[in-house]
C-alpha cells in the first residue's frame, strides 16, 4: 500500500493541495452582509495574510504538546476583538498529559491562565474554556514565584483544570500602563516528555500545511459570523451583553464580561458613550474594524482604560468617538474607519452596567452643547 503523505511530500503535491485549499479563505471578503468598502477589503486581504501567519505558526512551527513553549502570536496578528491592553501568550497541550507551569508574577495589573479548545481549523468542534486560574486565586511565594499543575485530574495547590477537549493553555496579561508594568516570566513543561524533541517527520507536513489553511478559513468565517450575530441582539451603535455560556464558548475569561456592538459613523457625527463604572479591577473600551481586529493602538487613541480615562466629578465617564479630535477628554479615534465593532469590558465585578450610547453632530461636541 502506498504511503500517501510521504508521496505527497516526495512529489510536492502537498504544497499544491495547501494552496488550492487556502483559496477558499478569500470567500469571506465577498460576504455582502459585512457591507465592506474597498478599504475594508484591503484590510481583509491583510487580515487573511495575518491569519495564515498565525496558522503556519500554530501548525507548521508548533513544537507539539510534549514540548510546549509559551509563545506570542506573530507580530501584527490580531483577531476576535483582541484587547489592546493585553499581552497574550499560549502553549499547545494534550489533555492526556500533565504539565507544570512555573513563573514569577511581575507587576502586570491582571493575569489569568485558561485551558481552552479554540482550534479554528475545526471551528465546528470549538468547546471554549475549561479551567481558569487568575492572579487573585494563585498562591504565590514570597518572591512572587509560583508553580501550577495543569491536568485533568485534580491536584493540590495551584491547579488548572483541563478537559478531554483542551488543546491550549492561554495566559492573558492586562496592562494599565505598558510603560511601567512588567509582564509575567513563565515557562511550561510536559511531565510526560522523555528526551528532546525528535527531528521532523516528513509524513506530518501535509497535515500541518492543511491545518494552517483550515485555520485561516475557519478563523475568518467564524469571526465574521460572530460579528454579524451582534445585530441579532442590538442595532448598530448600541451594545448587547452575551450570556455567560456564549462568553465561555468564545474562550472568554469568567472574570471578564464584555458589552459588544457594531458601530457606524459619518464624518460629521460623533458617537458618545457614557457609563458609571462599577467597583471593578479594570475596565476598558476599544474600537475594532469590521474583521474584529483591534485598531492601531500603537499610534492612535483607539481605546481607553480605567487607568487612562478622564472621569467626571461623580465618577462617570464620557467617551467620544469622532473622525476628528473635538478637543474634549477621552477622544477615541476610529483611525479612518467608518464602521466596525466595539467592546466595553468590566473585569472582576458582579455589576455589569450597560453603557448609554448616542450619535450626535460632531459640531455639538465642539461647541460644548451636548
Amino acid at each position: 500500500m502506498p504511503n500517501e503523505p510521504i508521496d505527497k511530500v516526495q512529489n510536492a503535491e502537498a504544497w499544491n493541495e495547501f494552496c488550492d485549499l487556502l483559496k477558499k479563505a478569500g470567500n469571506v471578503l465577498l460576504r455582502e452582509d459585512l457591507e465592506t468598502s474597498l478599504f475594508d477589503r484591503g484590510e481583509g486581504l491583510r487580515y487573511l495574510a495575518r491569519l495564515l501567519r498565525a496558522g503556519l505558526f500554530s501548525f507548521v512551527e508548533n513544537p507539539g504538546p510534549l514540548y510546549p513553549r509559551f509563545r506570542t502570536m506573530p507580530d501584527g496578528v490580531r483577531m476576535g476583538l483582541d484587547n489592546p491592553d493585553n499581552y497574550y501568550v499560549s502553549a499547545s497541550v494534550n489533555p492526556a498529559f500533565t504539565y507544570r507551569i512555573r513563573g514569577t508574577r511581575g507587576t502586570i495589573h491582571y493575569m489569568s491562565f485558561a485551558a481552552q479548545n479554540q482550534n479554528f481549523a475545526a471551528k465546528d468542534k470549538i468547546t471554549g474554556g475549561a479551567g481558569h486560574l487568575n492572579d487573585a486565586e494563585l498562591k504565590l511565594e514570597a518572591d512572587g514565584s509560583f508553580e501550577i499543575i495543569a491536568s485533568q485530574e485534580e491536584q493540590s495547590g495551584n491547579w488548572l483544570r483541563m478537559t478531554e477537549h483542551t488543546r491550549q493553555i492561554l495566559l492573558r496579561q492586562t496592562y494599565l500602563d505598558r510603560n511601567r508594568e512588567k509582564p509575567v516570566e513563565v515557562e511550561i513543561e510536559c511531565l510526560d516528555a522523555d528526551g528532546p524533541p525528535p527531528p521532523l517527520d516528513p509524513a506530518e507536513m501535509p497535515g500541518r500545511l492543511m491545518g494552517s489553511a483550515m485555520y485561516t478559513i475557519g478563523c475568518a468565517s467564524w469571526f465574521a459570523d460572530w460579528v454579524m450575530d451582534f445585530l441579532n441582539h442590538a442595532p448598530v451603535n448600541d451594545f448587547h451583553l452575551p450570556d455567560v455560556e456564549k462568553h465561555r464558548v468564545m474562550g472568554g475569561d469568567p472574570n471578564i464580561r464584555m458589552w459588544l456592538g457594531q458601530w457606524k459613523l459619518d464624518p460629521d457625527e460623533a458617537l458618545v458613550i457614557e457609563a458609571t463604572p462599577p467597583q471593578c479591577d479594570y475596565w476598558n473600551f476599544q474600537l475594532a474594524n469590521i474583521w474584529a481586529e483591534s485598531l492601531d493602538f500603537e499610534n492612535r487613541p483607539v481605546h481607553v482604560n480605567s487607568g487612562t480615562a478622564t472621569y467626571r466629578e461623580d465618577g462617570s465617564f464620557r467617551l467620544v468617538v469622532a473622525h476628528e479630535d473635538p478637543g474634549v477628554p477621552n477622544w477615541i479615534d476610529p483611525a479612518h474607519h467608518y464602521h466596525g465593532v466595539m467592546a466595553l469590558r468590566w473585569v472582576r465585578t458582579d455589576a455589569h452596567p450597560k453603557p448609554a450610547v448616542r450619535v450626535v453632530p460632531l459640531q455639538a461636541i465642539r461647541d460644548g452643547i451636548d
